[in-house]
Protein backbone atom coordinates (compact mmCIF):
# COMPACT_ATOMS: atom_id res chain seq x y z
CA UNK A 1 0.00 0.00 0.00
CA UNK A 2 1.23 3.73 -0.85
CA UNK A 3 0.99 6.62 1.47
CA UNK A 4 -2.56 7.56 1.64
CA UNK A 5 -3.84 3.97 0.95
CA UNK A 6 -1.91 3.63 4.17
CA UNK A 7 -3.23 6.12 6.09
CA UNK A 8 -6.93 5.20 5.47
CA UNK A 9 -6.19 1.46 6.15
CA UNK A 10 -4.99 2.87 9.59
CA UNK A 11 -7.98 5.06 10.12
CA UNK A 12 -10.35 2.43 9.38
CA UNK A 13 -8.43 0.18 12.00
CA UNK A 14 -8.53 2.78 14.29
CA UNK A 15 -12.26 3.09 14.30
CA UNK A 16 -12.36 -0.81 15.07
CA UNK A 17 -12.24 0.27 18.90
CA UNK A 18 -10.24 -3.04 19.52
CA UNK A 19 -9.26 -3.51 23.31
CA UNK A 20 -5.96 -4.32 22.26
CA UNK A 21 -3.96 -5.70 19.34
CA UNK A 22 -0.98 -7.20 17.81
CA UNK A 23 0.14 -5.94 14.38
CA UNK A 24 2.88 -6.13 11.75
CA UNK A 25 4.62 -3.43 9.63
CA UNK A 26 6.73 -5.02 7.26
CA UNK A 27 8.26 -3.22 3.82
CA UNK A 28 11.87 -2.83 2.57
CA UNK A 29 14.69 -0.29 3.12
CA UNK A 30 13.37 2.95 1.19
CA UNK A 31 10.21 2.56 3.35
CA UNK A 32 10.30 4.75 6.92
CA UNK A 33 8.71 1.92 9.32
CA UNK A 34 8.71 4.21 12.10
CA UNK A 35 6.74 6.71 10.51
CA UNK A 36 4.41 4.76 9.84
CA UNK A 37 3.94 3.30 13.40
CA UNK A 38 4.49 6.55 14.84
CA UNK A 39 1.02 8.05 12.61
CA UNK A 40 -0.58 5.32 13.40
CA UNK A 41 0.17 5.55 17.07
CA UNK A 42 -1.32 9.32 17.00
CA UNK A 43 -4.47 8.19 15.57
CA UNK A 44 -5.19 5.73 18.54
CA UNK A 45 -3.68 8.25 20.98
CA UNK A 46 -6.27 11.52 19.95
CA UNK A 47 -8.96 9.13 18.62
CA UNK A 48 -11.68 11.02 21.22
CA UNK A 49 -9.37 14.36 21.61
CA UNK A 50 -11.80 17.48 20.44
CA UNK A 51 -9.58 20.04 21.65
CA UNK A 52 -6.74 20.65 18.57
CA UNK A 53 -4.30 21.99 20.96
CA UNK A 54 -4.30 19.22 22.87
CA UNK A 55 -4.40 16.93 20.05
CA UNK A 56 -1.49 18.56 18.66
CA UNK A 57 0.49 18.64 21.61
CA UNK A 58 -0.10 14.92 21.69
CA UNK A 59 1.35 14.12 18.50
CA UNK A 60 4.41 16.78 18.70
CA UNK A 61 5.26 14.79 22.00
CA UNK A 62 4.75 11.27 20.21
CA UNK A 63 7.00 12.69 17.22
CA UNK A 64 9.84 13.22 19.53
CA UNK A 65 9.31 10.11 21.59
CA UNK A 66 8.63 11.95 24.73
CA UNK A 67 4.77 10.27 24.94
CA UNK A 68 5.27 8.20 28.40
CA UNK A 69 2.53 5.30 26.92
CA UNK A 70 4.58 4.79 23.84
CA UNK A 71 7.31 2.66 24.03
CA UNK A 72 9.76 2.21 21.02
CA UNK A 73 12.35 -0.56 21.33
CA UNK A 74 15.16 -1.48 19.12
CA UNK A 75 15.76 1.36 17.19
CA UNK A 76 19.05 0.37 15.92
CA UNK A 77 17.69 -2.99 14.52
CA UNK A 78 19.88 -5.22 16.78
CA UNK A 79 18.91 -8.49 18.38
CA UNK A 80 16.36 -8.20 20.37
CA UNK A 81 17.32 -9.77 23.57
CA UNK A 82 15.19 -12.43 25.76
CA UNK A 83 15.46 -9.60 28.96
CA UNK A 84 14.17 -6.98 26.78
CA UNK A 85 11.50 -9.36 25.81
CA UNK A 86 10.87 -9.96 29.68
CA UNK A 87 10.86 -6.19 30.61
CA UNK A 88 8.58 -5.37 28.06
CA UNK A 89 5.88 -7.89 29.23
CA UNK A 90 6.37 -6.38 32.21
CA UNK A 91 5.98 -3.01 31.47
CA UNK A 92 2.73 -4.34 29.45
CA UNK A 93 0.62 -5.75 32.50
CA UNK A 94 0.80 -2.12 33.89
CA UNK A 95 -1.38 0.33 32.88
CA UNK A 96 -1.70 2.82 30.80
CA UNK A 97 -0.42 6.35 32.62
CA UNK A 98 -3.02 9.04 31.48
CA UNK A 99 -3.72 7.78 27.46
CA UNK A 100 -6.24 5.45 26.50
CA UNK A 101 -3.86 3.05 25.38
CA UNK A 102 0.01 1.54 25.42
CA UNK A 103 1.24 1.00 23.01
CA UNK A 104 5.22 -0.95 21.74
CA UNK A 105 6.60 -0.43 18.80
CA UNK A 106 9.27 -3.27 18.28
CA UNK A 107 11.88 -2.30 15.38
CA UNK A 108 14.21 -5.13 13.59
CA UNK A 109 11.65 -8.26 14.53
CA UNK A 110 13.36 -10.59 11.63
CA UNK A 111 16.46 -10.33 13.65
CA UNK A 112 14.34 -11.93 16.92
CA UNK A 113 16.32 -14.99 18.01
CA UNK A 114 14.25 -18.26 18.56
CA UNK A 115 14.15 -17.51 22.45
CA UNK A 116 13.38 -14.24 22.58
CA UNK A 117 10.37 -15.10 19.32
CA UNK A 118 9.25 -17.98 21.55
CA UNK A 119 9.14 -15.30 24.88
CA UNK A 120 7.01 -12.45 22.51
CA UNK A 121 4.99 -14.73 21.05
CA UNK A 122 3.20 -15.49 24.24
CA UNK A 123 2.25 -12.13 25.26
CA UNK A 124 1.34 -11.42 21.28
CA UNK A 125 -1.19 -14.26 21.57
CA UNK A 126 -3.48 -12.27 24.52
CA UNK A 127 -1.95 -9.04 24.49
CA UNK A 128 -3.48 -7.52 28.07
CA UNK A 129 -5.98 -5.07 27.71
CA UNK A 130 -5.67 -1.30 26.33
CA UNK A 131 -2.58 -2.42 24.55
CA UNK A 132 -1.35 -2.66 21.37
CA UNK A 133 2.06 -4.34 20.19
CA UNK A 134 3.36 -2.55 17.12
CA UNK A 135 6.54 -5.01 15.42
CA UNK A 136 8.03 -3.72 12.28
CA UNK A 137 10.38 -5.84 10.01
CA UNK A 138 12.32 -5.32 6.83
CA UNK A 139 11.19 -9.01 5.79
CA UNK A 140 9.27 -11.31 6.66
CA UNK A 141 11.53 -14.30 7.67
CA UNK A 142 10.49 -14.47 11.07
CA UNK A 143 8.38 -16.93 12.55
CA UNK A 144 4.86 -18.46 11.12
CA UNK A 145 3.32 -18.22 14.26
CA UNK A 146 4.21 -14.58 15.17
CA UNK A 147 3.15 -13.93 11.54
CA UNK A 148 0.05 -15.01 12.29
CA UNK A 149 -1.02 -13.38 15.12
CA UNK A 150 -0.78 -10.21 13.93
CA UNK A 151 -2.82 -7.92 11.51
CA UNK A 152 -0.54 -7.37 8.63
CA UNK A 153 0.25 -3.75 6.86
CA UNK A 154 2.33 -4.56 4.04
CA UNK A 155 3.96 -0.65 3.84
CA UNK A 156 5.33 0.26 -0.11
CA UNK A 157 8.04 2.81 -0.72
CA UNK A 158 6.52 6.12 -1.99
CA UNK A 159 7.57 7.17 -6.29
CA UNK A 160 9.23 10.13 -7.39
CA UNK A 161 6.13 11.89 -7.99
CA UNK A 162 4.91 11.54 -4.80
CA UNK A 163 7.89 12.37 -2.62
CA UNK A 164 8.09 15.50 -5.44
CA UNK A 165 11.92 14.67 -6.19
CA UNK A 166 13.10 14.02 -10.48
CA UNK A 167 13.53 10.42 -11.60
CA UNK A 168 17.78 11.21 -10.94
CA UNK A 169 16.87 12.47 -7.53
CA UNK A 170 15.03 8.98 -6.46
CA UNK A 171 17.40 6.60 -7.89
CA UNK A 172 20.06 8.45 -6.48
CA UNK A 173 19.12 8.09 -3.10
CA UNK A 174 17.24 4.21 -4.17
CA UNK A 175 14.25 5.49 -3.45
CA UNK A 176 15.27 6.06 0.67
CA UNK A 177 12.25 8.20 1.78
CA UNK A 178 14.23 9.70 4.98
CA UNK A 179 17.31 10.20 2.58
CA UNK A 180 14.99 12.28 0.09
CA UNK A 181 12.95 13.98 2.34
CA UNK A 182 16.34 15.29 4.26
CA UNK A 183 17.54 16.11 1.12
CA UNK A 184 14.86 18.49 0.22
CA UNK A 185 14.56 20.23 3.54
CA UNK A 186 18.33 20.56 3.78
CA UNK A 187 18.20 21.99 -0.02
CA UNK A 188 21.74 20.62 -0.83
CA UNK A 189 22.45 20.21 -4.70
CA UNK A 190 24.14 16.96 -5.72
CA UNK A 191 26.69 19.21 -7.57
CA UNK A 192 28.06 19.95 -4.46
CA UNK A 193 29.68 17.06 -4.28
CA UNK A 194 30.47 15.73 -7.24
CA UNK A 195 34.34 17.52 -7.44
CA UNK A 196 34.92 16.13 -3.93
CA UNK A 197 35.81 12.50 -4.82
CA UNK A 198 38.76 12.52 -7.38
CA UNK A 199 40.74 8.73 -6.26
CA UNK A 200 40.25 5.25 -4.82
CA UNK A 201 41.52 6.93 -1.58
CA UNK A 202 38.50 9.20 -1.42
CA UNK A 203 36.12 6.52 -2.06
CA UNK A 204 37.37 4.37 0.31
CA UNK A 205 36.92 7.50 3.05
CA UNK A 206 33.21 7.83 2.37
CA UNK A 207 33.00 4.09 2.25
CA UNK A 208 34.01 3.97 5.58
CA UNK A 209 31.89 7.09 6.85
CA UNK A 210 28.93 5.54 5.62
CA UNK A 211 29.72 2.46 7.01
CA UNK A 212 30.19 4.05 11.07
CA UNK A 213 26.98 6.34 10.16
CA UNK A 214 24.97 3.38 9.31
CA UNK A 215 26.41 1.56 12.22
CA UNK A 216 25.56 4.15 15.04
CA UNK A 217 22.41 6.03 13.40
CA UNK A 218 18.87 4.55 14.90
CA UNK A 219 16.12 3.44 12.85
CA UNK A 220 14.30 6.91 11.19
CA UNK A 221 16.93 8.86 12.81
CA UNK A 222 16.93 11.79 10.52
CA UNK A 223 19.96 13.36 9.38
CA UNK A 224 20.03 16.90 11.76
CA UNK A 225 22.83 18.70 9.71
CA UNK A 226 24.11 19.34 6.16
CA UNK A 227 27.60 16.76 7.33
CA UNK A 228 25.50 14.13 8.08
CA UNK A 229 23.64 14.35 4.35
CA UNK A 230 27.08 15.01 3.08
CA UNK A 231 27.79 11.51 3.86
CA UNK A 232 25.53 9.45 2.51
CA UNK A 233 25.77 12.04 -0.71
CA UNK A 234 29.05 11.30 -1.23
CA UNK A 235 28.82 7.66 -0.48
CA UNK A 236 26.32 7.12 -3.48
CA UNK A 237 28.94 9.95 -5.77
CA UNK A 238 31.95 7.61 -4.33
CA UNK A 239 29.36 4.00 -6.15
CA UNK A 240 29.57 5.96 -8.84
CA UNK A 241 32.80 6.96 -9.28
CA UNK A 242 33.95 2.60 -8.96
CA UNK A 243 31.67 2.16 -11.71
CA UNK A 244 32.90 4.78 -14.19
CA UNK A 245 36.48 4.68 -13.21
CA UNK A 246 37.39 1.45 -12.23
CA UNK A 247 38.89 -0.03 -15.62
CA UNK A 248 41.51 3.48 -14.87
CA UNK A 249 42.24 2.07 -11.44
CA UNK A 250 46.22 0.75 -11.08
CA UNK A 251 47.11 -2.84 -10.48
CA UNK A 252 48.27 -1.48 -7.24
CA UNK A 253 44.95 0.82 -6.27
CA UNK A 254 42.29 -2.28 -6.70
CA UNK A 255 44.57 -4.60 -4.61
CA UNK A 256 44.67 -1.80 -1.82
CA UNK A 257 40.89 -0.96 -2.59
CA UNK A 258 39.89 -4.40 -1.78
CA UNK A 259 42.18 -5.17 0.86
CA UNK A 260 40.63 -2.02 3.18
CA UNK A 261 37.41 -3.26 2.18
CA UNK A 262 38.14 -6.48 3.09
CA UNK A 263 39.74 -5.39 6.65
CA UNK A 264 36.78 -3.17 7.21
CA UNK A 265 33.82 -5.72 6.38
CA UNK A 266 35.36 -8.92 6.89
CA UNK A 267 33.10 -9.09 10.10
CA UNK A 268 30.22 -7.53 8.90
CA UNK A 269 29.19 -9.27 5.77
CA UNK A 270 25.86 -7.79 5.86
CA UNK A 271 27.12 -4.50 5.19
CA UNK A 272 29.23 -5.60 3.23
CA UNK A 273 26.67 -7.44 0.64
CA UNK A 274 24.44 -3.96 1.01
CA UNK A 275 27.85 -2.49 -0.73
CA UNK A 276 28.14 -4.94 -3.29
CA UNK A 277 24.49 -4.60 -4.10
CA UNK A 278 24.98 -0.56 -4.57
CA UNK A 279 27.59 -0.86 -6.98
CA UNK A 280 25.36 -3.77 -8.73
CA UNK A 281 22.58 -1.40 -9.09
CA UNK A 282 24.71 1.23 -10.39
CA UNK A 283 26.46 -0.68 -13.31
CA UNK A 284 23.23 -2.34 -14.51
CA UNK A 285 22.91 -0.05 -17.41
CA UNK A 286 26.31 -0.94 -18.75
CA UNK A 287 26.74 -4.96 -17.96
CA UNK A 288 25.28 -7.44 -19.71
CA UNK A 289 23.38 -10.91 -18.33
CA UNK A 290 25.82 -13.41 -17.87
CA UNK A 291 28.05 -10.33 -16.16
CA UNK A 292 25.42 -9.17 -14.03
CA UNK A 293 24.58 -12.89 -13.14
CA UNK A 294 27.89 -13.54 -11.80
CA UNK A 295 28.47 -10.22 -9.71
CA UNK A 296 24.80 -10.95 -8.03
CA UNK A 297 25.78 -15.00 -7.19
CA UNK A 298 29.51 -13.12 -5.77
CA UNK A 299 27.46 -10.66 -3.43
CA UNK A 300 25.18 -13.68 -2.68
CA UNK A 301 28.00 -16.51 -1.81
CA UNK A 302 29.06 -13.92 0.94
CA UNK A 303 26.25 -15.15 2.70
CA UNK A 304 28.34 -18.77 3.48
CA UNK A 305 31.37 -19.38 5.04
CA UNK A 306 33.49 -18.43 1.81
CA UNK A 307 36.92 -16.66 1.55
CA UNK A 308 35.67 -12.85 1.50
CA UNK A 309 39.18 -11.42 -0.27
CA UNK A 310 38.26 -14.11 -3.33
CA UNK A 311 34.79 -12.92 -3.68
CA UNK A 312 35.89 -9.12 -3.87
CA UNK A 313 38.95 -9.55 -6.13
CA UNK A 314 36.78 -11.67 -8.64
CA UNK A 315 33.65 -9.15 -8.20
CA UNK A 316 35.96 -6.41 -8.96
CA UNK A 317 37.60 -8.09 -11.75
CA UNK A 318 34.38 -8.79 -13.02
CA UNK A 319 33.14 -5.22 -12.91
CA UNK A 320 36.56 -3.73 -15.14
CA UNK A 321 35.22 -5.88 -17.71
CA UNK A 322 31.66 -4.64 -17.90
CA UNK A 323 32.40 -0.97 -17.71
Amino acid sequence: MKSKEILSAFEKEVKQNKISASYLFYGDKRVDLLFYALEFSKMVMTKDVEDEEEKKNIEKRIENFQYSDIEVINRKNENIKIDEVRELIYDAIESAYSSPKKIFILCGIENLRKESSNALLKILEEPPKDVYFILLARSLNIISTIKSRTIKFHLEGEGNEELGVSKEIYYFFDGNENNIKQYKKNGISLEEYGDSINSSEDVLFNIKAMKEYEKNRTENSESNSDDELKIIINYNRSIEYIVKKIRFFSVEEIYIMINEIELEFKQEREILGDLLGKIIVTAKMATNGENLKKMISLKNSLRNNVNVRSILFNFFDTLQELV
